[in-house]
């Protein structure tokens, strides 16, 4: 019986090592040949697959050594000690010698046959160490080095939006207030990722209204500045202005930013072509950010640009798990160039497919500069959030032109709360607000989680009695549905009124918008 036993454990043995080599030089050659992604991920999971059949092997032989060792009487020490003394038999051999001899014998032969495999073992790990691979766990595929310090990440997202406003008193010219309609909001596609540990970069695509336009484009690098890290951008980036505004349209609680966020901008929009920084504090619960832009991308090239200055912080002086308390304020500064001929806004006031129900500025003709600053404060309690804000932009007219300025401000504020227990997602690193984690999500056979919010805002441009400026207010309440993580249902109904004194829609005028998207973010 002994004889078959180890006769079995050598063909096993032989079996293995024959497989293991056989499917070594199978990578090697996939390697050289630059075999594709998918045939490359099968090969990682048969190497897989081996490696836990070689460790269960390793298991059964040490305890089967064990066993022997324990039968013969054998000193493991003194065994390892005369290894290399001991000759090769043959089975005839071995099944002729005593029982404890035999023992003894065996249990030697298993120790070389254990450091053969641990060898073969150590060299599939090595190979298999120089694979790259393929993460999924965010939605879409971001492609990894062995290493980890070269990445490429493809991702974006989806928005499609519906909308129907009533009520408004504009309702027979050929330009009428009432509309309905639907739209492409956002086609966006991130190509995002990282050349070494410390240089990153990043370009985004928007395709909506067919027409492909440049977002994010830029190249980022990783400092430490004592025990907080830097990470400086140099090309076209999304601003970090206001609460709202900083966070991603993925991420807001209402289809549209608020007022803030969208009024209190510099005259270049929210994208500016320059260098910008950030500043994290180690402890995670503060940053600073600075930018020093000079046009943006596809801008007219006759004429020098309009530079802007622009800082943004955030301190959590409280926080426990997911609840905090959240301070901030931003500011920034334009030095307009002669070739800008005038500044005027038009805000929408309902949602962004109805173009018509706007809140209007006077035109200021000649701008030299202009002064923003915003005030934000938040808080996230359990399944409760609210957040409010405040900001105020004064634009100064040349001496030559008259010498005017025109100021105007807006506020918000808004709360939310999720009906199915989770807590708000929230970044304390950079200030904004993230998509939640749904606890029970529709792929597990959950209901999802539901939000329920609300805001109220106010934009004022009526600086003047004798100027044309207008203003206006609304009130939004949203339900939003998320049934995972990476998608989700909004509808937002707005009740709105605008004062304009000049444009097509003079006088008061007030109605109401019902808005719908579906989301899908990967």
């Amino acid at each position: 019986m002994l004889k078959l036993f180890t006769s079995g454990h050598s063909a096993m043995r032989s079996v293995a090592v024959f497989g293991m080599l056989a499917l070594l030089a199978v990578c090697s050659s996939a390697l050289a040949s630059g075999t594709t992604s998918a045939e490359l991920a099968e090969l990682v999971k048969r190497q897989s697959e081996m490696l836990e059949r070689q460790a269960q092997q390793l298991e059964d032989l040490q305890a089967r050594l064990a066993q022997l060792e324990t039968r013969a009487g054998v000193d493991s020490n003194a065994l390892a000690q005369h290894h290399s003394a001991v000759p090769v038999m043959t089975d005839a051999e071995l099944t002729s010698m005593p029982v404890t001899t035999q023992a003894s014998t065996t249990a030697e032969k298993d120790r070389t046959d254990i450091e053969e495999l641990q060898g073969q073992v150590a060299l599939l790990e090595a190979a298999q160490a120089d694979q790259s691979y393929i993460d999924w766990s965010d939605g879409g595929p971001e492609f990894i080095s062995a290493d980890g310090n070269r990445r490429l990440k493809i991702g974006g997202r989806l928005q499609f939006d519906a909308s129907t406003t009533n009520g408004s008193r504009f309702d027979d010219s050929s330009d009428e207030r009432n509309i309905s309609g639907t739209e492409a909001r956002r086609l966006r596609l991130d190509i995002s990722g990282q050349l070494s540990e410390r240089i990153g970069y990043k370009i985004g695509y928007d395709l909506a209204g067919n027409d492909a336009s440049v977002r994010d484009a830029y190249i980022s690098s990783l400092f430490n500045w004592g025990d907080e890290d830097v990470v400086l951008y140099v090309g076209n980036k999304y601003d970090d202005r206001s609460l709202d505004g900083a966070t991603s349209s993925n991420n807001t609680w209402f289809m549209e930013r608020n007022f803030v966020s969208s009024a209190i901008t510099p005259d270049r929009g929210a994208y500016g072509l320059g260098v910008k920084g950030k500043i994290y504090g180690d402890s995670r619960d503060w940053h600073a950010s600075f930018a020093v832009t000079n046009g943006r991308l596809g801008a007219d090239t006759d004429h020098s640009d309009t530079t802007t200055y622009m800082t943004r912080a955030h301190w959590n002086p409280w926080h426990d798990g997911t609840d905090m308390i959240h301070l901030g304020g931003w500011g920034f500064y334009e030095d307009f160039d002669p070739s800008d001929d005038s500044v005027f806004k038009n805000v929408d006031a309902a949602d962004h497919f109805n173009e018509n129900v706007t809140i209007r500025s006077r035109k200021l003709s000649d701008p030299d500069s202009s002064r923003a600053y915003g005030l934000e404060l938040a808080t996230s309690l359990g399944s409760f959030a609210a957040a409010a804000e405040y900001g105020q932009r004064t634009v100064d007219q040349r001496d030559s032109a008259g010498g005017e300025s025109m100021s105007y401000d807006a506020w918000s504020v808004q709360t939310s709360y999720f009906l199915t227990g989770e807590s708000h997602g929230y970044s304390r690193k950079s200030g904004v607000w993230r998509l939640p984690e749904v606890n029970d999500p529709v792929s597990a056979g959950g209901l999802g989680a539901f939000q329920v919010a609300a805001r109220y805002q106010e934009l004022d441009f009526y600086d003047a009695p004798d100027y044309p400026g207008g203003d206006g207010s609304s009130t939004t309440l949203g339900l939003n549905w998320y049934p995972n993580d990476w998608s989700r249902v909004m509808l937002d109904y707005t009740l709105w009124d605008t004062h304009n004194r000049s444009g097509d829609f003079k006088g008061p005028d007030d109605g109401n918008t019902l808005s719908a998207r579906l989301q899908v973010v990967f």
